[in-house]
């Protein structure tokens, strides 16, 4: 297809202009394309018009950003900054104060570490694991009774009596 502007290059270029009632397309080659761009950005019947707003933009001075006093304890006078180096807070208010950031501040300064596990001897875990398992093992044993399940409320009464024996063996 030739160009529609000077009807001797091959035109590469489709431009529409159109308000969603009328509609107008010219194909132009790339020449002919630079030269109307150059020529008429305005559309005088448009009532937007991108040249306009980026040159208004562009004109408008930066906006700047208010420097915010970093938020303070009123009683000690620690900031976010004082905690998170120092590793603990100022005084009892410091928690009331940066209540809404203890979960971030705990998780910084303990090295994302958030629950605590303890610490205890082997041998006490396994007496913790066996005891946490009977404690299981009963509740499961009350509630077949609740239930009238006595066949296998009897096999539950066998596993906690038989953990009970190895309890009794192991000194725990």
């Amino acid at each position: 297809m030739k160009c529609e502007s000077c009807n001797e290059r091959e035109a590469s270029i489709h431009i529409s202009k159109g308000d969603g009632l009328e509609k107008s397309e010219r194909f132009l080659c790339e020449q002919c394309a630079n030269a109307s761009f150059e020529n008429d950005f305005s559309y005088p019947d448009d009532t937007f018009n991108i040249q306009k707003l980026l040159q208004s933009l562009s004109q408008q001075p930066a906006l700047h950003q208010q420097q915010k006093k970093p938020l303070q304890c009123g009683t000690c006078g620690s900031t976010l900054n004082s905690i998170v180096q120092a590793g603990k807070f100022g005084c009892p208010d410091c928690y009331r104060t940066f209540e809404a950031r203890l979960p971030d501040i705990v998780a910084r300064v303990q090295a994302n570490q958030t629950e605590h596990v303890g610490k205890m001897p082997e041998k006490s875990k396994e007496y913790l694991k066996t005891k946490r398992k009977m404690e299981q093992l009963k509740a499961k044993l009350q509630t077949l009774i609740d239930t009238q399940e006595f066949e296998e409320a009897a096999v539950v009464r066998d596993e906690i009596r038989a953990l009970e024996r190895l309890g009794e063996d192991d000194g725990i």
